[in-house]
C-alpha cells in the first residue's frame, strides 16, 4: 500500500479531482480530505503591525499623499483667496489628509487579502494504482505531492 498526499488551493478542481478516483475505482474510504486554515498569528495580524514594518503601507501613507497635494494645491490658490495661502493651505490639507485615510480605510477593508486556506488530500492506494492516481493528481492543479510507502 502507498499513501498519496497532496496539496491543492480550494476550487473546483477539488471536486473534478474526487469524481475521477471515483471513476477509476479508488475507494471513497481510501480518500480523506483536510482543509488547513491559516495559522492564527496571520488571522490576528493588522496591516500596520507586520514583522517588518517596511513590507507594507500604514493606513495613512495615502492621507500623507492627499494632504501633500491638496496642501499645494491649496496654497496655490490660496494666494487669490480672502483667508490667505497659509490657511488654506493648511485647510485643503487636513481636507487631502481625511479623503485619503478614507479611501484607504474603505479600500482596506473591501479588498484586504484574506489568509489562504489549503486542501490536504491523502490517498491510499494499491502499488498498482499509484501510477494513474500520480496523473490525476498532477492533472488537477496540484500545488504538492508526495509519496509515502508503507
Amino acid at each position: 500500500m502507498s499513501s498519496l498526499i497532496c496539496l491543492f488551493k480550494p476550487s473546483l478542481s477539488i471536486e473534478l479531482l474526487l469524481s475521477e478516483f471515483k471513476k477509476n475505482q479508488i475507494d471513497q474510504n481510501n480518500v480523506a480530505c483536510f482543509i488547513l486554515d491559516a495559522p492564527l498569528s496571520q488571522l490576528t495580524n493588522e496591516i500596520s503591525s507586520s514583522s517588518n514594518p517596511n513590507e507594507e503601507m500604514s493606513m495613512a501613507d495615502l492621507g500623507f499623499v492627499f494632504a501633500t497635494i491638496f496642501g499645494v494645491v491649496g496654497a496655490s490658490i490660496g494666494f487669490k483667496m480672502e483667508l490667505g495661502p497659509i490657511i488654506w493651505g493648511i485647510a485643503s490639507s487636513i481636507g487631502g489628509f481625511i479623503l485619503g485615510f478614507l479611501i484607504d480605510l474603505i479600500f482596506t477593508k473591501k479588498f484586504k487579502k484574506k489568509p489562504e486556506t489549503y486542501i490536504l488530500i491523502s490517498i491510499h492506494c494499491h502499488k498498482g494504482q499509484e501510477n494513474i492516481v500520480k496523473k490525476i493528481i498532477a492533472a488537477h492543479q496540484a500545488l504538492g505531492l508526495t509519496v509515502i510507502e508503507s
